[in-house]
Formats: C-alpha cells, sequence, structure tokens
C-alpha cells in the first residue's frame, strides 16, 4: 500500500467516525454545525435586534404616563422583556457549544 492510499484510508475511517465524507472526495460535505464559526451574521443580527428592542423600550417608556394608563405604558415594557430575553439566544449563537 502506497503512502497516499495508507493516508487516504485513515482519513476516510476518521471521517467516517464524524459522520462525514473526506474533503477532497466526490462525495464532500460541509462541516457539522457548530464546527466553524459561520453563524457570525445570524448572531450579529440577534444582538443588533436585541439592542433595538432595548433602546426602543427605554425610548418609549418617557412616554407612558404615571398610571399607567395608556398604550405606552404596556408597549415599552414589552420591548425591554423581548429586548433582554433575545440576549439569551444572541449568547447562544455567538458561543456554540462545541
Amino acid at each position: 500500500m502506497s503512502k497516499r492510499s495508507a493516508r487516504n484510508s485513515r482519513a476516510a475511517a476518521l471521517s467516517a467516525s464524524k459522520g462525514r465524507d473526506v474533503p477532497g472526495n466526490i462525495g464532500q460535505t460541509a462541516p457539522a454545525a457548530g464546527e466553524t464559526g459561520g453563524g457570525g451574521a445570524k448572531g450579529l443580527a440577534l444582538w443588533l435586534s436585541a439592542l433595538v428592542l432595548i433602546a426602543s423600550g427605554y425610548a418609549l417608556l418617557h412616554k407612558a404616563d404615571p398610571g399607567g394608563q395608556n398604550i405606552w405604558a404596556i408597549v415599552s415594557p414589552a420591548l425591554l422583556l423581548c429586548g433582554y430575553l433575545l440576549i439569551i439566544p444572541a449568547i447562544a449563537r455567538t458561543y456554540p457549544k462545541k
């Protein structure tokens, strides 16, 4: 067995244990999710939308009357809560479990 075929057979055995095809072969597949840092755009979008929701919630909070009888007294805490809860998936997307 030549060095090249031995190397290919070892690579095939390693990739079979991971459930992927060997890179460079005809049946090459993409890496499994979470193995690369490819989710950066979605993570950034989650962070930015959380920031926008929190900022708009605080901006609308000053329109709420002290008695809490107008629509802004309902909308601004809802925006704040949604923004703060959106931070959790943003963290999970930014720092994936390996």
